[in-house]
C-alpha cells in the first residue's frame, strides 16, 4: 500500500474528551492510514493514530494554525484495515470502555514516554525472541484424534468456519489435535494466535508447536521486559513469527495475517480480564475469528456452561474425545471427610509411602498461597486487618511477612497492635501443607510448586522440568499446577479442600468446582501408571460428587444448567455489573443509591420484561486499596436492544469527582 499524498492527516489521539485532530501530512514521511506517529499537542509530545486523511479542513479551522506531524512511529492495521479496526470497535461498545482507552492500551507496550518505539525497528535486533524451528520427530495421530482432526478439516475446506469445541477427557491429546490444525493453516501462508490461560504454559506451548510443525514462533505477556515484549509483537506484527502464543491480551492485538485462533483451557477463569476493560478473552477471540472469517478451536476437559450451551443449541460445532491418548484408565476420584487442616488418613500415608518406595511421584494440591489464613491475638482474639484492605491479612512463613494479596501491603509479625499480645496463625496455606508434608514423608524430595515460591517464568519452567526429570517425589501445589502438564511418573494425586469453592457466592460455583476438581485429577496416570486421586471434602452430600467420581462431564453440566435455567442464571440470561468505587464510604453509598433508582427507574419507564436490577450491596471485597465499593447488577434476557437501551442508560449517569464507575459486562464473580 503506497503513502497518502493528501495535504492533511486525521488523527486519533488517545486522550478522554478530544475528538479527531488534523496535522499536516509531510509527503517525505511517507505516512499511511493506520501509522502510529509523533504530534504535538498543547505544547506537549505525545502519539496518535492516522485514522484517514483529507485536502480540506472543515469548516472555520485556519490552515495556518495546523501544525505538522513530528514523525512516524510504527505502523499497525488500526484503521488500515477496517476489519480489525471493527472488531476493536465492537470491544469498546460490548464491554463498555472508551475506544481511546483500548488503543492507548494496546500500544503501551510498543512506545515509550518520550513517544519514541521501545525497541529499534531493525528486523536483526528482534529476531533473538523467536523460537527457532528445529523439528521435532513426527507424531502420528491416534484413531480417535484423526476423527475429530478429518471433519474439522473438510469443513474449513467448505468455509465453515463455525466456531468448534472439542471436548476431550484430560490425558486425550488435544494439544496435538491443535498441532495438527495449526500446521495446516500455517501451510497455506497464514499465523496462528494460540491463547492459554496462563504465562507458566507459554514456553513449554511453543516449544510443542514449533517441534511438531517446523515454523518460528514468539510468546506474548506481560511479564516480558518492554523491550522484550516489543520484539516479540515487532516479530509478530511484520510476520517473522508464524505461531504467537499469549494470554488473554494477545487477542486485543492487531496482526495482519491471522488464520487460526486456538484458546487451550477454554473454561479457565484466567481468560477474564478482572479490570477494565473487563473483557473475556474466549468470547472476544470467537468474535475476532468471525470479523475476519477464520477459525476458531476452543478445547477443554471442562469446557464452560456457556461453551457447551452453545454447542448443544448448534452454534458451535462439538467434537468428543473420550479416551486418553495412550488409552490408560481416567483415574478412579475417591473422597475423604475432612477432620482438621493437616488432617491425611493413615491409609492414605501408606499408599503414597508405597509408591514412594515404587519410584513413583505424589501430588498434594491446596488452592491456597501463604501459611495461614489468619493472624490473631493470642490475648484479645484480634485478628489483624489489612488496612486498605477489608481483609485478614495472609502470613508468610519464607517471607516472614503478612501479606495483603489484593493491594500488597506487607507487615512484619510481632505483637498484636491493640494489647500487645502475642500472635497465633490459624488456618492453612500451601506453606504450611509443605511443612506438614516433609514431615510425614521423611527423606522424599519435596517441591513447592505456588506464586510466591515460583515467582517468574525461569523458575517456573525450571520447576516443570525437575518434576519431568523426577528429581522430586512430592509436589505440593495450588491451582498453577493443574493447567496442561505431563509428569510421567505421578501417580498419586491429594486434593485438600477439594469441595470450598461450593461455599462461595457464586452461581458459576459448581462449575469451577467440578473444573478444579477434574483438572487437578486429570494430572495423575497419564502414563505408564495407573492414577489415583483422593479428594477431601466439605459438603460430601452435594450432587457434583455423583458425577464426578464417575468423570461424568456430560451428566453434570447438563444438570448444572438446567438449574441455571430454571433460575434464570447465565448462561440463559445476560448480566451487567455496575462497580462504583470511592474514598469516602457515605458519598460512594450515596451515590451508588443514587445510580440504583435512576437504572431502576430507566426499566420500570421501559416496561422491559424480565429484567432485574439488584439494590446496591457490597461484594466480599467491600474495600480494596482504600477504596470502598458498591456493586449494582442487572440481569436482562438475550436480547440486543434491551441490552442496548441499558447500556445506553448507564453511558448517560452523571459521574461525580471522587467515585470511580466501571462497568463488567458478562461478569464470572462478584468482587
Amino acid at each position: 500500500m503506497s503513502a497518502d499524498p493528501r495535504k492533511f492527516a486525521v488523527v486519533a489521539v488517545p486522550r478522554p474528551g478530544i475528538s479527531l485532530l488534523f496535522y499536516k501530512n509531510p509527503a517525505f514521511l511517507n505516512c499511511r492510514k493506520g501509522d502510529c506517529v509523533e504530534i504535538e499537542l498543547i505544547n506537549s509530545k505525545i502519539w496518535g493514530i492516522i485514522e484517514d486523511f483529507c485536502d480540506e479542513l472543515p469548516e472555520g479551522l485556519d490552515e495556518r494554525k495546523v501544525k505538522p506531524i513530528l514523525g512516524k512511529i510504527c505502523s499497525s492495521p488500526i484503521f488500515a484495515d477496517k476489519t480489525e479496526t471493527g472488531f476493536l470497535k465492537w470491544v469498546a461498545d460490548y464491554y463498555m470502555f472508551p475506544f481511546h482507552k483500548l488503543l492507548k492500551q494496546i500500544f503501551l507496550p510498543l512506545i515509550g514516554s518520550d513517544n519514541a518505539l521501545i525497541g529499534s525497528t531493525a528486523p536483526e535486533k528482534h529476531l533473538g525472541v523467536l523460537c527457532k524451528a528445529e523439528k521435532l520427530p513426527e507424531t502420528e495421530l491416534n484413531q480417535a484424534q484423526k476423527r475429530v482432526v478429518g471433519p474439522i478439516l473438510e469443513r474449513w475446506e467448505k468455509r465453515d468456519f463455525k466456531p468448534v469445541l472439542l471436548y476431550g477427557v484430560t490425558g486425550s491429546g488435544k494439544s496435538e489435535i491443535f498441532a495438527e490444525l495449526c500446521r495446516d493453516v500455517i501451510k497455506k501462508g497464514k499465523q496462528i494466535l494460540y491463547l492459554v490461560p496462563e504465562i507458566g504454559l507459554t514456553t513449554k506451548t511453543l516449544q510443542h508447536l514449533v517441534g511438531r510443525i517446523g515454523a518460528p514462533g514468539v510468546i506474548l505477556h506481560s511479564s516480558f521486559t518492554k523491550k522484550k515484549r516489543f520484539s516479540a509483537l515487532y516479530c509478530a506484527i511484520n510476520r517473522h513469527a508464524s505461531i504467537i502464543v499469549g494470554t488473554r491480551s494477545a487477542v486485543l492485538y492487531p496482526f495482519f495475517d491471522i488464520g487460526l485462533i486456538v484458546i487451550d483451557e477454554e473454561h479457565d477463569g484466567s481468560y477474564k480480564n478482572f479490570e477494565p476493560p473487563y473483557y473475556h478473552a474466549r468470547d472476544v477471540a470467537v468474535m475476532k475469528a468471525a470479523a475476519m472469517k477464520i477459525p476458531v478451536v476452543m478445547g477443554s476437559a471442562t469446557p464452560s456452561g456457556d461453551s457447551w450451551l452453545n454447542a448443544v443449541n448448534g452454534k458451535y460445532h462439538l467434537e468428543i474425545i473420550k479416551e486418553r491418548a495412550n488409552n490408560r484408565p481416567l483415574p478412579k476420584i475417591e473422597t475423604f471427610a475432612y477432620k482438621g487442616d493437616l488432617y491425611i488418613p493413615s491409609d492414605l500415608v501408606d499408599i503414597v509411602s508405597d509408591s514412594l518406595k515404587n519410584g513413583e511421584q505424589s501430588l498434594f494440591f491446596l488452592n491456597r498461597r501463604g501459611f495461614a489464613t489468619i493472624a490473631r491475638c493470642a490475648e484479645c482474639s484480634e485478628v489483624i486487618m489489612c488496612p486498605n484492605c477489608k481483609t485478614a491479612l495472609i502470613y508468610h512463613k519464607k517471607k516472614e511477612k503478612l501479606v495483603c494479596h489484593h493491594c500488597g501491603y506487607a507487615l512484619s509479625p510481632k505483637k498484636c497492635g491493640k494489647c500487645g499480645g502475642e500472635l497465633v496463625f490459624e488456618g492453612i496455606g500451601v506453606e504450611k501443607l509443605f511443612e506438614a508434608i516433609e514431615s510425614y514423608f521423611p527423606g522424599a524430595k519435596a517441591l513447592s510448586f505456588d506464586k510466591d515460591t515460583l515467582g517468574t517464568a525461569a523458575l517456573f519452567d525450571k520447576a516443570v522440568k525437575e518434576i519431568s526429570e523426577e528429581k522430586c517425589q512430592l509436589i505440593v501445589g495450588t491451582v498453577m499446577i493443574s493447567k496442561g502438564h505431563n509428569f510421567p511418573k505421578l501417580r498419586n494425586v491429594v486434593i485438600k479442600f477439594a469441595d470450598y469453592l461450593l461455599g462461595f457466592r457464586d452461581p458459576r460455583a459448581s462449575e469451577k468446582c467440578f473444573q478444579q476438581i477434574t483438572q487437578v485429577a486429570g494430572r495423575a496416570g497419564r502414563f505408564g501408571v495407573e492414577g489415583r486421586v483422593f479428594a477431601e471434602t466439605i459438603y460430601h452430600d452435594h450432587y457434583i460428587w455423583n458425577y464426578i467420581k464417575n468423570n461424568d462431564y456430560e451428566g453434570f453440566i447438563n444438570e448444572e444448567l438446567s438449574w441455571r435455567e430454571q433460575l434464570s442464571f447465565p448462561p440463559f440470561t445476560r448480566m451487567i455489573t455496575v462497580r462504583i468505587s470511592g474514598t469516602d464510604e457515605e458519598k460512594t453509598d450515596k451515590f451508588a443509591d443514587e445510580c440504583f433508582g435512576i437504572i431502576d427507574g430507566f426499566v420500570e419507564e421501559s416496561s422491559f420484561e424480565d429484567v432485574t436490577v439488584y439494590p446496591p450491596a457490597e461484594p466480599m471485597l467491600s474495600k480494596v486499596q482504600n477504596r470502598f465499593r458498591k456493586n449494582i447488577s442487572i440481569t436482562f434476557p438475550k436480547n440486543a436492544k434491551i441490552a442496548a437501551a441499558i447500556k445506553n442508560c448507564l453511558w448517560k449517569i452523571e459521574k461525580k469527582s471522587g467515585i470511580t464507575v466501571t462497568y463488567d459486562v458478562d461478569p464470572v464473580s462478584e468482587n
